[in-house]
């Protein structure tokens, strides 16, 4: 295009076929910018350039054809987009679409690969939704696919998913890009799935945004001050609310608030303290799992109930010594959360391993942090709510649920459906079972394997 540019001053150009991706207004600036203009039809004297649109018709292909014998360039749409792209003075585009709000020209321009990602989010903050979600309007639903087809980190592995709700939802929760997120927080929220059992599930796509370390400090405040419980909750659980914030949100007295707040790895310390002393067991045990443990707890382990037991059992910041503390404690629920517990050294697993323990070796075997020499050891045991724990683990060692998928057992054969790292061979067999066949939908590596390999049935 740089060669045939100045070669169209005082020229036409014509245009076959359809074009989504640059609008009238936009292609008449283009041709504005190199002294252009349009021809209207074939016939016209002065045609210097020929661009291919889409949906071109066998006629219009053939036209093309002629013009190239005659030595006159022709062009695929593509090519003027990149030009035009390329050439964009973007404050006055950005200025001309905020005063204006042509939503074609915004919509077009959003279509256009062309334009670079920084400038595609400036232009997704001025698309008007409608007040309806993504996929409540043809329009929006384009515009949402063609956010999820720039931005999804593995588009190219799963086409699907670009119309699909749950793109901008993942957008939502894994971006690292502060304007794209500034734009997805002006989407109308929507219900992604629905809820779980886990109130700290994300559920919607403001949500997954609450759960995106990235999210720009100045959304994720307004989140916290706004009305709807689950948005503060989750707003509260997050490591980049400010103090101040955090202080407000606790004078509300609301317990998942609270809650939320004694989730955030950076609780203020004063906040921490008054959590810890709180009467609702719920917050206290929440301080107990997600905080460091004060170093007066392993004096009062058999003043906590099982739920604080639990809760001991199963914190996040455990060190070795303090988890040796609290396997020395011998308390029942406690040691059972310390069977389940992701967040421990091996040494600390092969003490519960030790202990011989029926129940706790079954818990163990469920743990996919536990190594695979441990797991291996634990199938000397013949149990077998054991054996469908470690069918159902994805560190259980490839040879041993190769073993498992030849004993003729549903549950152990619907542990193995559910686990990711079940061999594809085996799975592929279990297509047949209408029961299987349900349990391998909800398997995402048997999933990613069928789009990459087979595709959609």
């Amino acid at each position: 295009m740089e060669e045939i540019v100045p070669s169209l001053r005082g020229r036409k150009v014509l245009l076959f076929g359809r074009n989504k991706t640059i609008s009238e207004e936009d292609m008449s600036l283009f041709l504005e910018s190199v002294g252009a203009s349009l021809a209207d039809d074939e016939s016209e004297d002065g045609i210097a350039l020929v661009v291919k649109g889409r949906l071109m018709n066998p006629v219009e292909e053939s036209v093309c054809d002629d013009f190239e014998k005659r030595g006159i360039p022709v062009v695929e749409i593509e090519a003027i987009e990149s030009y035009y792209a390329s050439t964009i003075d973007r404050d006055m585009l950005l200025g001309s679409l905020k005063i204006f709000r042509n939503k074609e020209r915004i919509i077009n321009l959003l279509h256009n690969d062309s334009i670079d990602d920084n400038l595609f989010c400036e232009i997704l903050k001025l698309y008007d939704w409608g007040g309806k979600a993504p996929f409540e309007s043809d329009e929006n639903r384009d515009v949402a696919g063609s956010m999820v087809s720039r931005f999804y980190k593995d588009i190219e592995r799963n086409h699907n998913i670009e119309f699909s709700p749950v793109g901008p939802f993942l957008v939502a929760a894994e971006s690292d890009k502060k304007a794209l997120l500034e734009a997805i927080a002006m989407i109308p929220d929507y219900e992604i799935t629905q809820r779980s059992g886990d109130y700290w599930m994300p559920a919607t796509l403001h949500e997954a945004l609450l759960v995106n370390e990235n999210i720009p400090t100045d959304i994720l405040e307004n989140f916290a001050r706004s009305g709807d419980e689950r948005k503060v909750a989750f707003a509260a659980a997050h490591p980049l609310l400010s103090e101040e914030t955090q202080k407000y949100l606790f004078s509300k007295d609301e317990k998942r608030i609270l809650e939320g707040l004694a989730k955030n790895p950076s609780l203020s310390k004063k906040l921490y303290e008054t959590l810890l002393e709180k009467e609702d067991s719920d917050v206290r045990c929440m301080v107990l799992k997600y905080q460091p443990l004060p170093a007066s707890i392993f004096s009062q382990l058999h003043e906590l109930d099982d739920s604080g037991k639990r809760s001991v059992g199963s914190n996040i910041h455990l060190d070795e010594e303090s988890a040796m503390k609290l396997f020395d404690s011998q308390e029942e629920e406690i040691l059972k959360s310390l069977a389940s517990n992701e967040n421990l050294s091996s040494s600390i697993y092969e003490k519960i391993e030790s202990t011989g323990d029926r129940d706790l070796l079954r818990i163990l075997a469920a743990n996919p942090s536990v190594e695979g020499s441990i797991l291996k050891r634990l199938l000397r045991i013949r149990d077998k709510e054991l054996y469908r724990a470690l069918a159902a683990n994805p560190s259980t060692p490839k040879e041993i649920l190769e073993n498992f998928s030849k004993i003729r057992d549903k549950d152990i054969a619907a542990a193995l459906a559910s686990n990711p790292s079940t061999p594809i061979e085996i799975l592929l067999g279990y297509q047949m079972d209408a029961e299987l066949s349900n349990i391998l939908k909800r398997n995402e590596a048997f999933g990613d394997y069928i789009k990459e390999n087979i595709g959609w049935q």
